[in-house]
């Protein structure tokens, strides 16, 4: 296998899952000895501790990836990388414009992005929608590969962005499961009571995650149905003054970001996503490589492509608190075979399956 010179370009390293991904995969490309170099336009955040210790990282130190651009093309002219992957939407489409300008410079590199969500979907919620769908319409092609993380994703980029869509190609997330299975033995500083039934769920409080439909499914469980919610954000306060609203305190538990939330998703007897709209949701695959059943909204994303019914969990219609306590009710009381959750995630999203559709494009 051919050694290149390789360049990840994300915004930061806080945790989230585009900049996990970003880590994991430009380490495994460092362990097969590539020459990795990361562009980083703030080195700030949580996941620069896990960065193989022999990539080199650029770090632009700018207020904005808009104000980084200059900075990054000069830097990029000089690294002259083989491959180029950007890790999240609007680092993506910041860069595109001037791959034609970059192209004459680096004729010889391979320009890859990887898409981290339903991009009609997202623009809409963004500061400037019509820019957004403009430059996704008209210079997102550039790109040489486009990595979209689920079907839904690709449909969504074929419906809205047809130019894109001729460049984009579907690579799930993986999951390492045995070191979210060794991480999971951690211990933590809470205790789940065995004799309620505890739900988890785990996630960036903000907006579109809708908590609060989680929050508001809980009012209509059982007093013996507790939550806990492991993550922090914008929605934080708001979430607590509804949890307050709605008389949940003794049964809603906030623990706030945690770097490492696998002991809560193993201990937990069920995880719970209520997104209006994910790109492709690790969450889901790491509760399930610790045996733990998920319940989720089927909302765009991926989720019924990771859920296979009755085996590693349930999909509920989109936005339905109502079929949602139900369904916890119904998966609480039915017996989940723990050997075959993990089973359903290890034999189509492991490390090693994933990793290698990742080599098959970027050694191309």
């Amino acid at each position: 296998m051919k050694q290149q010179r390789l360049v990840g370009i994300i915004h930061e390293l806080t945790m989230g899952g585009a900049e996990r991904m970003m880590v994991n995969i430009l380490n495994h490309f460092s362990s097969q000895g590539d020459e990795v170099h990361l562009i980083i336009v703030k080195n700030i955040g949580t996941l620069k501790a896990l960065l193989d210790t022999n990539i080199v990282v650029h770090d632009l130190e700018s207020s904005s990836v808009k104000k980084s651009i200059p900075t990054c093309l000069r830097t990029l002219y000089t690294i002259k990388p083989d491959t180029i992957f950007t890790g999240i939407g609007h680092v993506n489409i910041a860069l595109a414009p001037f791959i034609p300008l970059m192209r004459r410079l680096l004729p010889k590199t391979r320009w890859i992005s990887r898409e981290t969500n339903i991009v009609s979907m997202e623009n809409q919620r963004g500061k400037y929608p019509r820019l957004f769908n403009f430059l996704y319409r008209n210079v997102y092609h550039y790109y040489d590969v486009i990595i979209a993380q689920s079907e839904d994703m690709r449909n969504d980029l074929a419906l809205h962005y047809p130019k894109a869509a001729k460049r984009a190609c579907v690579i799930n997330n993986p999951i390492d499961i045995e070191k979210v299975e060794a991480l999971s033995k951690e211990a933590i500083d809470f205790t789940f009571d065995p004799k309620m039934v505890n739900l988890v769920s785990v996630g960036t409080l903000r907006k579109r995650k809708r908590q609060d439909l989680l929050l508001q499914t809980l009012v209509k469980l059982p007093q013996n149905y507790h939550l806990v919610i492991v993550g922090s954000g914008e929605e934080e306060a708001s979430l607590k003054a509804l949890t307050s609203k709605l008389d949940l305190e003794n049964r809603v538990v906030f623990e706030g970001h945690k770097t490492n939330p696998y002991p809560y998703m193993k201990q937990a007897n069920l995880f719970v996503l209520t997104s209006e709209h994910e790109g492709f949701p690790n969450v889901l695959l790491e509760a399930n490589s610790l045996g733990t059943p998920v319940v989720a909204f089927a909302c765009p994303g991926g989720i019924t492509e990771i859920i296979e019914e009755g085996i590693n969990g349930v999909s509920v219609p989109n936005g339905d608190i109502s079929a949602l306590a139900q369904t916890i009710q119904m998966v609480v009381d039915e017996t989940f075979i723990e050997s075959k959750v993990v089973e359903s995630v290890k034999r189509r999203y492991s490390y090693e399956i994933i990793m290698k559709k990742y080599e098959k494009i970027f050694y191309a």
